[in-house]
């Protein structure tokens, strides 16, 4: 008795047979012709969809739906997905593709992938950020989660599948002759995706999810990056002393990201139209070249790989909502949010960092200023300076959120002395944290009795508690406590102190 996959597989091979002529119409035509004579090339995306869109209208296509709806044990006389499914799979496949070129192939393969459609199995999904303003030492720099890296316009093409976007989903094609000079943030994760549904389409969210307002921030992979000292080469190397109070900062820009989800049963997504300046100061603004700010060499890159590696590390072997650290989660979203927002709306997100790392709501200014004076200043000087610069930012701060009218012009350099202090002051926590974290995971202490953020800041305060919880802190604190640095690239970045520089 035959087995319903082989009525399956002899309904799939039927159509093919059905649609190969049809396909392959104008290969024949083009043999009947001379040979002498040139054809020109004729786009495929001109002729190819008309025929498809013909084929799939017949009854030898309903009747493939059909089949696998019943196999699936689905009513085919009801509406359902099965069309929608299968008719990407021909696409996305490429198998259309390869009947039109008359290119020997093994259906069988075709076949399997088509009946695994509709059992569980796993969906690769890629994310593109494209890296404005930077040029990188390497090409292709390997972050363990992630990575960042140079294509080349025929690895572009294929990573998004532009050919097969091209004449059937044109929505998702991206022109890739400029994109193949930058540099991408490269992101990938797999899912579990479940067996489909031929005719219900499920929605997972409740009537609660959609009526929430979520905190949303940049993703892990943009809050570590954004721990790193990105400025101009000028200022990142020293060549020009950062007290300069009209001179800002400068992180890269994502103007163009892309999500790519390698399943075959499903529309791609639509890409987006880049629209960032794209040209070379050297030849003018219509040449085709770029230009860059900031370019990474070989000592750079090793200091964002450290920085990025035990921020890493740290946070994938720790729950941050297990031991009540989420303040860390919370001020590195905002350190994010602030790397990626322009004018006055930073400096608002760098403080909002610095609040959730050392605020408390009955007195925030006075402890604010001496907490990120004790951790950044190494002399009373320094730390009196710290204080200054700390109580001017937060004035600004103030006046903004409260719609007064500023006191005193905020320029470019209040933004990049916020930005120091805030990056320096999350890294120092992200350094002091990791060695808490290591040494009471060594004696067995349970995560839910780490010390919390309110023990944390008293001992900032210089001040005593006598708690268990205090007196294991202190033990564990690193020796040069609270000026010890052993996480990031171990110097002042230049918080415009003494115009100290990394």
């Amino acid at each position: 008795m035959e087995s319903l996959k082989d009525q399956l597989y002899k309904s799939f091979n039927s159509y093919i047979e059905y649609a190969t002529p049809y396909l392959r119409s104008r290969v024949s035509e083009k043999k009947k012709r001379d040979e002498k004579i040139r054809i020109a090339h004729i786009d495929s995306s001109f002729w190819l969809p008309p025929i498809i869109e013909k084929i799939e209208s017949s009854k030898k296509f309903d009747t493939l739906v059909s089949h696998f709806a019943i196999a699936f044990g689905r009513d085919p006389k009801k509406p359902n997905k099965g069309q929608y499914l299968i008719r990407n799979f021909f696409r996305r496949s490429k198998l259309y593709l390869v009947i039109s070129e008359a290119k020997p192939e093994n259906f069988d393969d075709f076949f399997e992938k088509l009946c695994s459609a509709f059992d569980n199995r796993r969906v690769k999904i890629t994310s593109l950020h494209l890296i404005e303003e930077v040029d990188f030492h390497d090409n292709f720099i390997d972050f363990r989660t992630f990575k960042i890296q140079r294509f080349s316009k025929a690895q572009l093409d294929e990573l998004i599948d532009n050919k097969i976007n091209h004449i059937f989903y044109p929505y998702a094609e991206l022109d890739t002759t400029k994109l193949c000079h930058y540099w991408f943030i490269l992101e990938e994760i797999y899912e579990e995706k479940q067996k489909e549904h031929l005719f219900e389409i499920e929605l997972d969210e409740s009537w609660e999810d959609f009526s929430r307002s979520p905190r949303t921030f940049p993703n892990r992979v943009l809050q570590i990056l954004s721990l790193f000292d990105w400025d101009f080469d000028w200022e990142r190397k020293g060549v020009i002393k950062t007290d300069d109070i009209e001179s800002g900062w400068l992180g890269f820009s994502i103007p163009v990201s892309l999500c790519i989800i390698d399943d075959i049963f499903e529309n791609p997504l639509k890409s987006p139209n880049p629209s960032f300046p794209y040209y070379d100061s050297r030849i003018g603004e219509n040449g085709e070249g770029r230009e860059f700010y900031i370019h990474l060499d070989k000592d750079d890159l090793e200091k964002l790989k450290n920085i990025v590696d035990k921020a890493q590390n740290f946070l994938e072997n720790i729950n941050l909502k297990e031991c009540k650290w989420q303040f860390l989660d919370i001020a590195l979203g905002y350190l994010a949010k602030a790397f990626f927002t322009e004018g006055l709306d930073q400096l608002l997100w760098h403080m909002t960092v610095l609040e959730a790392l050392f605020g408390q709501k009955d007195e925030v200014i006075g402890s604010l200023k001496r907490r990120v004076s004790n951790i950044l200043g190494k002399t009373n000087d320094e730390k009196e300076t710290i204080q200054k610069e700390i109580v001017k930012l937060y004035g600004f701060r103030s006046d903004l959120v409260h719609g007064n009218t500023f006191k005193r012009e905020v320029l470019k350099g209040h933004l990049r002395k916020a930005r120091n202090f805030t990056r320096e002051s999350l890294i120092w926590f992200l350094s002091f944290l990791s060695i808490i974290h290591m040494e009471m995971r060594k004696k067995g202490i349970p995560v839910k009795n780490y010390p919390h953020r309110k023990e944390l800041l008293i001992l900032l305060d210089s001040e005593k508690f006598d708690s268990e919880r205090m007196r294991l802190l202190l033990e564990n604190s690193p020796a040069d406590f609270p000026q010890e640095r052993v996480f990031g690239d171990g110097e002042s970045s230049g918080s415009g102190i003494e115009g100290k520089k990394r």
